[in-house]
């Protein structure tokens, strides 16, 4: 039996018997109901509360039913609005659902009528809540965010654990350093799942505090503490039907540890300051960039959670581990950010991808994003150079090569570096590098023969 109480049905009518009677009807059918006299509260209601079904009388005094239907298609467009009066007419009926009425019931009304059309309404309100959300979906998805870039070993045993665990109910864990791209994964396996045309709602549980946690992911209900002006639904009932995403689970404090277990064990919430559980159904995957074992070991997390969470386990490798997939990942953003940045880079030069491949990657996939980024700003020939990369990764290449050539090797390394990162600096300018290095015109020129750096790659500006 499916759970009527997540949606509301705002009743408006100014005759204080017929609202009550409607709403105990409703009511006995479990949903939720909010009763007003009068179309301008109503506006009100629906500002401030998530209504799926409106039940107006057509004629009241102040606003009509007609002029509130107007108002709530206009403004709150997934409502649907059915008319109740005692003085219907064909014509005004006609006229009602022009204007976007879903039903017109007359007084005497029956109460299997009532909740005949409000069912029929709200299947309508539904379906049409998920399509705009999957078409919004759609709108604003980057397809580069739902891909999993590499073919190393790694990565292909991370996407066939993708594969079979998609389709089925079980919860997930998520594993990984910070960067390594475990939203990413969360979201293939949603939109792999059969729950991919429904909500993926995602939260970091250690960017809400902890006086908010409980209310976020619940919901509450209207003066349930200072603040609370309205009834606010939770995360758990906006992902209901899809799936939630609990990222950095381990930050969650113990008492909400234990909230979240009874949730999902008993696949129902209570909102704050409510005294009704309502059912939900929502697909849990979880991650962490902490290792949640010794988190139980120091007593920071449930062990009961951890094995409701750990049903299937799914480790992301760092990108020091998977070296040989980072060519493609330059790839990737390289594409990305000729179309963010209006570039036509059309790579990365053999040193700047060997340079690349031997940092030590410690912010994993979004720190060499980032520094692709970077790189394609400063960029103005048409591939990727060193000298367009952040300053950082020159002391870790110099720092490496100290540790694998010997000294002279090393100097010309450095003095390479150093010679084309200036020249970067200054356009190409020879003079204003000789100066900026301490040396003549004729030096710079004699170091970069014996550096084997073509001079007409950069330029022939030299004053």
């Amino acid at each position: 039996m499916s759970d009527n109480s997540q949606y509301t049905i705002l009743v408006v009518d100014d005759e204080k018997s017929v609202r009550e009677s409607i709403g105990r009807v409703l009511k006995k059918e479990g949903y939720s109901v909010s009763l007003t006299s009068n179309g301008h509260e109503a506006l009100d209601i629906l500002e401030k509360n998530h209504i799926s079904v409106v039940m107006t009388d057509l004629r009241m005094p102040e606003m009509s039913g007609i002029e509130l239907l107007e108002h709530a298609k206009r403004e709150f467009q997934d409502i649907e609005v059915i008319l109740i009066t005692g003085h219907g007419t064909i014509e005004k009926a006609v006229e009602a659902m022009k204007l976007g009425a879903y039903d017109f019931i007359t007084k005497p009304f029956k109460r299997a009528e009532i909740l005949s059309s409000v069912r029929r309404a709200i299947e309508k309100h539904t379906l049409a809540s998920e399509n705009k959300f999957l078409r919004e979906q759609l709108e604003k998805t980057n397809e580069s965010r739902l891909v999993f870039i590499g073919e190393s070993p790694q990565v292909q045993n991370v996407i066939k654990l993708v594969e079979k665990v998609a389709p089925l109910p079980s919860t997930v864990l998520i594993t990984g350093e910070s960067g390594t791209g475990k939203e990413i994964i969360a979201r293939m396996i949603h939109n792999k799942s059969p729950r991919a045309n429904r909500r993926f709602v995602a939260v970091n549980c250690g960017a809400i505090s902890e006086n908010i946690i409980e209310s976020e992911l619940f919901g509450h209900v209207k003066g349930s503490f200072t603040g609370a002006t309205r009834d606010k639904e939770g995360l758990f009932k906006i992902a209901s039907g899809g799936t939630l995403f609990l990222d950095e689970i381990s930050t969650l404090p113990l008492n909400m540890q234990v909230k979240l277990l009874r949730a999902l064990q008993e696949q129902e919430i209570r909102p704050v300051g409510s005294t009704r559980s309502i059912s939900v159904d929502v697909r849990i995957l979880a991650a962490s960039n902490r290792n949640l074992q010794d988190e139980m070991e120091a007593g920071n997390f449930r062990e009961d959670l951890y094995y409701r969470l750990n049903v299937v386990a799914l480790n992301i490798p760092p990108l020091r581990e998977r070296r040989d997939d980072i060519p493609h990942l330059i790839k990737h953003f390289i594409a990305k950010f000729n179309h963010e940045l209006n570039k036509s880079v059309t790579g990365a030069s053999p040193e700047t991808i060997q340079m690349l491949m031997n940092y030590s990657w410690k912010g994993n996939v979004r720190e060499l994003e980032n520094a692709i980024e970077h790189a394609m700003i400063l960029c103005d020939t048409e591939e990727l150079r060193p000298e367009n990369l952040p300053h950082h990764f020159f002391a870790t290449k110099v720092s490496q090569l100290t540790h694998q050539q010997g000294l002279k090797e090393s100097v010309m390394e450095f003095e390479r570096l150093q010679i084309t990162n200036t020249l970067a600096r200054v356009d190409g300018d020879k003079k204003a590098a000789a100066e900026l290095l301490g040396l003549s015109l004729s030096s710079l020129y004699r170091k970069m023969s014996e550096l084997q750096l073509d001079v007409k790659e950069y330029g022939h500006k030299d004053s």
